[in-house]
């Protein structure tokens, strides 16, 4: 795990652009504290920072080939590095680790070979005899990649803070249609940026940049028909795959522990990789304090009891966290309303102490269908147009206001409106009525949805319940959750891997019938299964609980100051965006009990904090 970043083009002069490259590579070092490195030639400059995991005495980058054939600089891991090695011959490396693996197999192969990575990754590979940069990212997004074009100059980072930190974008502005698809999600689009002129390369995306053009292309695709299995034959391949999965991602030279909820998704993990360690496995949990909290702390003590695993656990004291709220939204690289980011920022902190390696279990409920909804979803779609008009109760299971006009908004399919609307936080008509000058409209939303729309007609044709899967894999595994979980724990320096999307196991589970992994009465169907043979049944069988962190009494308690200050009155207007009548009403409704706003709280107090963050501490704030 590490941080890199770069300038193609002249950005400003020789002296310039090394000035510039190395403030942005100094913004990365808490992704990377353990060393840097820079190359730079008359067209590119790359700066790196690394955290050392793999081959920690020959590991540093940038690493290059002879002659300076081709150079690279990546972010992330790469598991099957071992067998490619042994495939492309032990002559002539001069590492252990697995990045001259990657940049040897792309030298001999062409970046096609990507596909044949195993692993989390982004990287910018830099061929100077064809004046190529390649840049990519891994299938899912597990590792970022933002991109700013100004001019004659292309500027790249693993985080957007490190792009403000060398003065990209120069203008900065509030990209209004990211703004409006935030306030709506509680996320970015899996492609875009707070920032107009920013922009994250999107999942499985490889770009290409030399004197013939620039092309940029998706690598990988998720199946859209499933081929035919059964749930017990499909728990019989997963079986045999998952454990191989969960094994190979715990090779490091250093130590390597699992975050552990008691849940089933990450119980599984544990029990897993208990039997693939030598020794005591380390476990991480943490729990809420408060009458209102709900804590998974008990059930993440009995799955480590019965692992006898070294288990650590923190839990969170409501008057820190005050204290370290603007760090936390700080370090988030972006809006980002998903209140779960508090405990991971605690729990990777905890990690630290002792590993500096981690396993999660993100992913998993968009792989194998865990969020009840996608079971809601299933019944209303048996229930057809009629059914629906005639039970709209069913429309509000997950407490959410639904309307019929929904199923015709803006063309888009019936049943992927409903699972957006599953998610969302302001109503159209709420985000028009919020802002002081308009946002870009809901029809520039349409548009942004309107790739995932063709490919959830193609996906539902063949099976309703796998398209809302892969939806969920498209927007919300890029969008959240994984920009969550690598944030906060490079914050505090610590790799986290996540099993569930390795190669082996999704290419396994996502061609399976959506059948064998939700029904109308639970999801996770196979994953289950599999749990059975490694967990006790109450274990395997426990419902899920989801993390529930308890920002409403957060808001009208410990965090009431801060909310006061980040949205109050003078600062509202001082930012201009929001109308403060707007702002100052949901504050008060929420504060006095009469309606608890604290979703929508959250996301602008998440936005304001950002905002303060990364923009007031650079030149030219947004307009």
């Amino acid at each position: 795990m590490c941080g890199f970043c770069g300038i193609l083009g002249p950005g400003g002069g020789p002296d310039e652009r090394r000035r510039r490259l190395r403030a942005m590579t100094a913004a990365l070092a808490h992704r990377g504290p353990d060393d840097d490195g820079f190359f730079e030639d008359e067209h590119v400059a790359l700066g790196f920072r690394r955290l050392a995991v793999i081959d920690l005495a020959t590991g540093q980058q940038p690493i290059r080939l002879d002659g300076n054939r081709a150079v690279i600089v990546l972010n992330g891991e790469i598991y099957n590095f071992r067998e490619l090695r042994r495939e492309l011959g032990e002559h002539g490396f001069r590492t252990r680790g697995d990045v001259e693996v990657a940049l040897r197999l792309l030298d001999r192969d062409g970046t096609g070979a990507i596909t044949r990575l195993n692993g989390m990754f982004a990287f910018a590979l830099w061929e100077p005899g064809r004046r190529r940069l390649t840049l990519a990212r891994d299938r899912f997004g597990i590792k970022p990649l933002f991109v700013c074009a100004e001019g004659d100059t292309l500027a790249f980072a693993s985080e957007h803070g490190a792009l403000l930190a060398g003065g990209f974008p120069t203008v900065r502005r509030l990209d209004r249609r990211e703004v409006r698809h935030f306030l709506a999600q509680r996320y970015l689009s899996p492609g875009g940026c707070a920032l107009e002129g920013v922009r994250s390369l999107p999942p499985a995306t490889l770009l290409e940049i030399s004197p013939a053009g620039q092309s940029e292309r998706v690598y990988w695709t998720p199946p859209t028909a499933p081929r035919p299995a059964s749930l017990a034959g499909a728990a019989d391949e997963l079986a045999a795959v998952l454990p191989r999965a969960v094994e190979g991602q715990l090779v490091a030279d250093v130590p390597v522990g699992v975050f552990l909820s008691g849940g089933l998704d990450s119980s599984t993990l544990a029990a897993l990789a208990a039997r693939a360690v030598s020794g005591p496995l380390r476990t991480f949990s943490v729990g809420f304090a408060g009458p209102d909290a709900v804590t998974e702390l008990p059930a993440a003590r009995r799955v480590a009891s019965l692992l006898g695993s070294e288990h650590h656990e923190i839990l969170m004291d409501p008057g820190e966290v005050r204290r370290d709220l603007e760090r936390v939204l700080g370090a988030l690289d972006g809006p980002l309303g998903d209140a779960t980011a508090v405990p991971t920022w605690y729990m990777s902190r905890l990690a630290r102490q002792h590993a500096t390696v981690a396993l999660s279990g993100e992913g998993a409920d968009e792989v194998f269908g865990g969020y009840p909804r996608q079971r809601y979803d299933t019944l209303l779609d048996r229930l057809g147009p009629v059914g629906r008009a005639a039970l709209p109760w069913a429309l509000r299971l997950a407490g959410r206001r639904v309307t019929s006009r929904l199923e015709a908004r803006r063309g888009m399919p019936p049943g992927l409106a409903r699972q957006l609307h599953w998610s969302r936080v302001f109503l159209p008509a709420e985000l028009d009525e919020l802002t002081a000058e308009p946002l870009a409209g809901e029809e520039a939303l349409a548009e942004l949805y309107a790739p995932l729309a063709a490919r959830w007609v193609e996906r539902a044709a063949a099976d309703p319940v796998n398209a809302r899967l892969g939806t969920d894999l498209d927007l919300f595994l890029p969008g959240d959750l994984l920009p969550k979980v690598d944030r906060m724990s490079m914050a505090h320096s610590l790799e986290v891997r996540v099993p569930y999307l390795d190669h082996a196991v999704t290419d396994l589970v996502l061609a399976l019938p959506g059948a064998c992994k939700v029904g109308l009465r639970e999801g996770k169907l196979l994953l289950r299964r599999v749990a059975n043979h490694v967990l006790p049944a109450p274990v395997a069988g426990r419902r899920k609980q989801g993390f529930d962190v308890p920002v409403a009494a957060w808001l009208r308690g410990p965090l009431r100051e801060p909310l006061g200050d980040l949205l109050g009155e003078a600062r509202v207007r001082r930012r201009g965006l929001w109308r403060p009548e707007i702002v100052g009403g949901l504050v008060r409704e929420h504060l006095d009990g009469t309606r608890d706003h604290a979703e929508k709280l959250w996301c602008l107090l998440a936005l304001e904090g950002w905002m303060c963050a990364a923009l007031e501490r650079a030149p030219g704030g947004p307009a």
